[in-house]
Order: C-alpha cells, then structure tokens, then sequence
C-alpha cells in the first residue's frame, strides 16, 4: 500500500535542497512579495492618493493573475495606521449582503435590521471615525462577480459624504469584463462616480521577468548562485506571457522538477515539463502555431490519404535504409553525406517543424534528445532517426500537431530518399 505524500515535509524538503528560508513562488497575495516595478508601484500610487485624497470610488482593472489583490494587500499595509479596510472578496453577493458584510466586519451590528437601518448606522459610524480623524475605506475584490442588485448597491454607499468629502472610499477591483460591464447604461450612474480608474497589465517583456524571479527569490530568502539561467527566463516568459500568477505556478513546478533531479539549476527543458503539467502553451492566449512547409524549393512528395487512423512511428512505417548517395539542401544543390548518417539539414528542419508545433523550447527538447540517445547531431547514424523523432514528438502536447510533426517528417525523409514513407 502506498504512503500518503506529506505535502508539508515535501514543502521542507524543497526549501531546505535550496536553502530558501521560506517558498518564493508560492500563489498566496503575500505583500512582502509585492513587485516594485513601476507598473505595480504606478497602480498602489492610484490607489493610495485616491483613499488618502477620499475620491469616493476607485476601480483597478486587470486580467486574471496580473497581481491585483497583491496591490490591494500591499495598500492595507501601506495605510493600516491611517485607514480602516473591510476587505470583500465577491462571489455574487447581494446588494444586501455587500452592506452586511461590511457593517458586521466593523463590529457595528448588534441585532437584525433591514438595510436601511445598517446605511444609517454605517453612516453614523464613519462620521465619528472623520472626527477622529481616521479613514474608512471598502475594498471590493472580484468584483466582475457583484450581482447587478449589488453594483446598484455601491451608488448608496458611495453617496455618504458630507458637504466636503466622501465618507467612505471604496476601492473596486475586478477583471476587464468589469469596466466593460459598467459601460452600460443600466450602470452609468456608478461609472459616473469613478473618480479614478487604472489599468494594471503583466509583465512586457524577458527582462521584467528575470527581475521578477530575482525578486521573489530575494524576497524567499535566497542570496545563492543563480538559478534560472537566460534560456530558463525565457521558456518562463513564453509560457506565462508575462502573468505574474503563471511565473509563480510555472516557476514553483521548475523547482520541484529540479529538485527531485537533484539539480541546483533550473533548465528551460524543465520549464517546458513544468508546463506541460500544467497544460500551458505557448503564450497562453493568442498562440497559433503556424506550420511551414515542406521546405524552400523542394518537390513535395504525395502521401495516399487513408480514412485509417494514424499509427505511431514504427519500425514498419519508417524502415531504415542507406542514403542513396546525396540530398538536397534548401537551395536545391547537390550535397554529399557520409553514408549511414543523417545529413544536418534534417536537423534544421525537424527543429523549424518542432519549433510551430510546440514553440521556442523546440531546439532544447531536440538537442537534450540527441544527448538522451547518446549521439550527436555531426555524425548521428541513420538507423537511430526514427527513434529521435519518436522521442521528440512525445514532447508535442496536442495531438493534431504531434501527428502533423510526425507526418512532415516522413514526408521529408521521403523527399530527400532516405526512408520510404509508408
């Protein structure tokens, strides 16, 4: 019978294999963690001035796993002696319950009362925390989740003020469908209460991820050699796109992959095996991989179509034969080849054909094969390139461009008059 994992030894374990004080990649909103680049300290700036200059209502946009609750956790911490937060976050909840929530976190509900009774009792509250010269602030997160009841709701919250300033600073955070929701009209009463709204975005490029990763090791208490080299940063940025929450999840796997190899480095290889357990492409939204052709200047070779479902590479579908002499290089020249090795511009091709289909780790998955088989890519012997493209196509996720990888390099082998094709 197999023993249970213990989820907290193994969190030790890692730690302690990389001497990190506690783990940097975790997907808790940690402050501590908070990123200071100037796209995050622009957001906590809005969000600070506009709670401190009592605009009334903040709305703080973003996509998914951009670090929005960060930044709202980084602002209690920033104003906890100035400000008292009531913290929300939405799973539609009611225009009744929004009101609930936040009087029974400020202590204020002693029995039951409809809402009117708690707006009043609410307002009475917050009038005697401004003359004791201390803040109020709602921050609402999720909030693409508020019921339309409850985002009707906040136009009565946001109307407690006095003749001078608002009361109550309520600080809306949600995803971009939020924003576009409160562009319609049934809404426009609270868009027009929006004192200030900011964008936040994930990170733009290779750089601000390597500092990002820098940072949150710095921050988990690592001051030892590196260990996410350039091409790791890379594959980091190509899979994540930049969210902070991918890079945390994809970086947190990349270590656990190399600690159980007992490796002290983090490879772009195992990035990519991190993130295909996570089932990540490439880019997340908006890859499409787009499929060269056969080659420039090449003779295409017809493939029978059958209604068969295709079988895996075998030794029946690619038998190993002798180069018949020479091949064709891109530029249709004859070139000759040591007989029984493969001729380099295979490699070239297979890397471009594996590159669309599974994107910019394909060169590392061909070279770390090449190397699991013991060969090189200067005299790798014919009877092993079946077995290569076997074990590279295994590294192709989805399916449809598995099978297309392998079909294209059977159609080429046949071009050049390596191999027949099936």
């Amino acid at each position: 019978m197999l023993e249970p994992i213990d989820l907290q030894e193994h969190k030790d374990m890692f730690e302690n294999y990389f001497g990190f004080r506690e783990t940097p990649f975790g997907v808790a909103p940690d402050p501590r963690f908070f990123y200071s680049s100037p796209p995050y300290l622009e957001a906590l700036a809005a969000l600070v001035y506009g709670v401190r200059a009592k605009k009334g209502l903040i709305l703080l946009t973003g996509e998914v796993g951009t670090g929005k609750t960060i930044v709202l956790r980084k602002l209690m911490r920033q104003l906890e002696s100035a400000v008292q937060f009531v913290f929300i976050s939405s799973s539609h909840i009611t225009s009744y319950s929004l009101v609930e929530l936040m009087v029974q976190d400020l202590g204020l509900v002693t029995k039951e009362r409809n809402r009117l009774e708690m707006i009043h009792e609410l307002n009475t509250y917050l009038i005697e925390q401004l003359k004791n010269g201390r803040a109020v602030s709602l921050l609402i997160d999720e909030g693409q989740n508020l019921s339309d009841d409850a985002l009707e709701g906040l136009c009565s919250l946001s109307n407690l003020e006095t003749e001078q300033e608002k009361l109550l600073q309520i600080v809306l955070v949600g995803q971009p469908e939020l924003a576009a929701k409160l562009s319609k009209s049934p809404f426009r009463r609270i868009k027009q209460r929006i004192a200030i709204h900011h964008r936040l975005f994930a990170l733009q490029n290779i750089a601000e991820v390597e500092d990002y990763v820098r940072h949150r090791l710095q921050v988990g208490g690592y001051d030892g050699p590196e260990i996410f080299n350039k091409e790791a940063i890379e594959s980091v940025w190509h899979y994540s796109a930049g969210t902070p929450r991918l890079i945390n999840i994809i970086c947190d796997n990349a270590l656990g992959i190399a600690s159980d190899a007992s490796k002290k480095k983090v490879s772009a290889y195992m990035v990519m095996r991190a993130a295909s357990t996570l089932l990540l492409e490439q880019g997340q939204e908006g890859y499409k991989p787009v499929l060269p052709e056969l080659g420039v200047s090449r003779t295409k070779t017809p493939v029978a179509k059958s209604s068969q479902k295709r079988s895996p590479m075998t030794a029946a579908n690619f038998p190993n034969e002798r180069l018949n002499g020479g091949s064709l290089d891109s530029g249709g020249a004859q070139r000759q080849t040591e007989i029984g090795t493969v001729p380099s511009q295979i490699f070239d091709y297979m890397t471009r054909i594996a590159t669309a289909a599974m994107g910019p780790m394909a060169p590392l998955v061909v070279r770390d094969q090449l190397s699991a088989l013991g060969e090189s890519q200067d005299a790798f012997p014919q009877p092993k390139l079946r077995e290569l493209i076997e074990l590279v196509s295994r590294e192709i996720l989805n399916e449809t461009m598995r099978l297309r990888f392998q079909d294209m390099m059977a159609q080429e082998m046949g071009t050049l008059g390596m191999m027949r094709v099936g």
